[in-house]
């Protein structure tokens, strides 16, 4: 059986039909802000970005989350980001022993959009598999650039070395890295 890829909808931003892709990221996104903030969080990121969240199938089972989204839309976020900080008193200390959040604070390359999340699950040793799913994620990359934007970027720890290769393997550059976090940008 093939990929399919799904747009997420309007309908799916309730808690019973976000939790399958809550769980995918929770499970696969090490020291993740959802693992410190809760689905509650992740639900309300999907309010306002619905739009560009796409999750990719295959045998019924998500195998890939890939999220974008717009300059206007991360300021919307980190509003939520920081109503929840402050919700929940606990959220404070956790946020200051996860500081390495703050490393992620950039400014982004102009007309471009910020791939929030590409995770991808597949079982090792399939490379055919591994090729047809990084085709379908890059004619996705291509069809949310639309002429606002340029190309992508994202940012990654340092530490991520799965994603380090990903992005040099599809020609994606280093524009900043920090102690913690690199960030590339690709022209599409």
């Amino acid at each position: 059986m093939t990929f399919k890829v799904y747009k997420l909808k309007k309908n799916q931003i309730t808690i019973k039909e976000s939790k399958k892709i809550f769980k995918f990221l929770s499970n696969n996104i090490k020291n993740s802000i959802f693992a410190v903030l809760g689905h509650e969080y992740f639900l309300e990121l999907l309010k306002i970005n619905y739009q560009n969240c796409f999750y990719i199938k295959k045998n019924n089972k998500i195998v890939a989350y890939i999220s974008y989204i717009n300059a206007k839309k991360e300021e919307k976020m980190r509003k939520i980001l920081i109503k929840f900080i402050f919700k929940k008193f606990i959220n404070i200390f956790l946020i200051i022993f996860n500081f390495k959040f703050f490393f992620k604070i950039h400014s982004p390359p102009t007309n471009f959009i910020q791939l929030v999340h590409l995770v991808i699950k597949l079982n090792k040793g399939d490379n055919n598999l591994k090729i047809q799913l990084h085709k379908k994620i890059n004619r996705l990359h291509q069809q949310i650039i639309t002429s606002k934007y340029r190309g992508i970027y994202a940012a990654h720890d340092n530490k991520n070395i799965i994603a380090s290769k990903y992005y040099k393997k599809n020609n994606f550059k280093v524009f900043k890295n920090n102690l913690f976090y690199t960030f590339v940008k690709k022209k599409i």
